[in-house]
């Protein structure tokens, strides 16, 4: 559990590293984006949020499909973003089962950027 951990931290982290594009290709999602678990499309973008003034974003907001719900996703839950859309660190799909409803208005201090 502890290594799994340590490396979507690691690979969160390596996004943001100097010459990655990841931080740039999040604030410039547009929604409608597809997103995965793994090889399935659990959902797709509706908005991008950050916190305060800040130009980072901290949270991916997803209408995910098995539910009908737009959810919140932290972006180190963000593996990848490529042609095919936004690719999400646990590959299986019941492993967001945990994520509950976004409701902005739980959120004041957020902005939303996309």
């Amino acid at each position: 559990m502890i290594a799994a951990s340590v490396s979507r931290d690691s690979a969160a982290c390596k996004a943001y590293n100097s010459g990655s594009t990841m931080a740039r290709t999040l604030e410039s999602l547009v929604p409608g984006t597809p997103v995965f678990a793994g090889s399935t499309r659990v959902g797709d973008v509706v908005a991008v949020y950050a916190e305060g003034e800040a130009r980072i974003a901290e949270l991916v907001i997803v209408k995910w499909a098995a539910s009908g719900d737009d959810v919140a996703v932290p972006t180190t839950e963000i593996e990848s973003i490529d042609a095919q859309g936004v690719q999400l660190i646990r590959r299986e799909a019941d492993q967001y089962k945990d994520l509950a409803p976004f409701d902005v208005e739980r959120f004041p201090t957020l902005r939303k950027i996309a």
